[in-house]
């Protein structure tokens, strides 16, 4: 429509394609408007453009091609480059390469934490507890310090903030009784929790508690307790939602007909009815 009303597309219109195609798993299309920005339109890629098209092909698992564009392209000194790679690791378990784009990360930013606690997470969905325990203590002999998680939510005119197993609310005892209640009312409709994505080596039944006193759900059982029948959830997060805790949104929101919105450190999620605004791709 840009186009066909005389306005030529620019570096940002790329790069909102190319985010939009990496989203919604465009493989093709994404090459395809990659390949049209300088061939058709005379636009140089920035580094956000290439790192979209490393998203665009890891999050479709296609690493062998991510490998290959990362060394045609000369990005190997780029962060942002592996920051992607490893994030689409994480998601399909790839170790090797997971590995690879974090000793990358611990030589390009050794300070920041987020490429330490990604391959301790790697590890950990491995098993591979020894290797767990060797991150952390590179960790600390490097000083670093993993943030902690939390999740926040206004409930009358007050934030209330939580963190994962957080007990020291004063409505502890009413949330707590509200998130086993929710428990048992989701097992009913099929859910059955990814304790893949507790990263501690402890029991299942430990994982699926674990699990059901995360932050933002801590913070959706006070806001279910507090809000107004029928009025909009939105909860707030400095970290990536896990995958368990969004299917657990998606299925609250069917079962209790409310809509709930998180804003995590990645995007919005708008869970209505089941179902997610970012159609599970985040």
């Amino acid at each position: 429509m840009m186009i066909e009303k005389g306005f030529l597309p620019d570096e940002a219109t790329f790069l909102s394609i190319l985010s939009v195609c990496s989203n919604m798993g465009l493989v093709e299309e994404g090459k395809k408007h990659f390949e049209s920005m300088s061939k058709v339109y005379g636009i140089t890629p920035t580094l956000e453009h290439y790192a979209c098209v490393v998203n665009i092909l890891s999050r479709a698992g296609q690493f062998d091609e991510v490998e290959a564009f990362i060394k045609e392209q000369k990005l190997s000194t780029h962060a942002l480059i592996w920051e992607t790679v490893l994030g689409a690791c994480k998601l399909h378990g790839n170790l090797d390469l997971g590995e690879t784009a974090a000793r990358k990360l611990f030589e390009l930013q050794p300070k920041e934490d987020s490429a330490y606690i990604f391959l301790s997470n790697i590890f950990a969905s491995k098993g591979r507890w020894d290797d767990v325990q060797k991150i952390r203590v590179l960790m600390s002999e490097e000083g670093i310090k993993k943030e902690p998680g939390c999740s926040w939510v206004g409930v009358d005119g007050q934030v209330h903030v939580f963190v994962s197993q957080d007990g020291s609310h004063p409505k502890t005892e009413q949330i707590y009784a509200k998130l086993q209640d929710l428990k048992q009312r989701l097992s009913f409709s099929g859910y059955i929790p990814k304790t893949e994505n507790v990263l501690h080596n402890i029991s299942s039944r430990e994982k699926i508690e674990h699990l059901w006193h995360h932050s933002e759900r801590l913070a959706l059982g006070l806001a279910l307790i507090s809000a107004s029948p029928g009025m909009p959830i939105r909860i707030f997060k400095n970290l990536r939602i896990c995958e368990d805790c969004h299917e657990v949104m998606k299925v609250i929101s069917y079962v209790t007909s409310r809509e709930i919105v998180i804003r995590d450190f990645k995007r919005f999620h708008h869970f209505k009815l089941g179902s997610c605004s970012c159609q599970d791709s985040w």
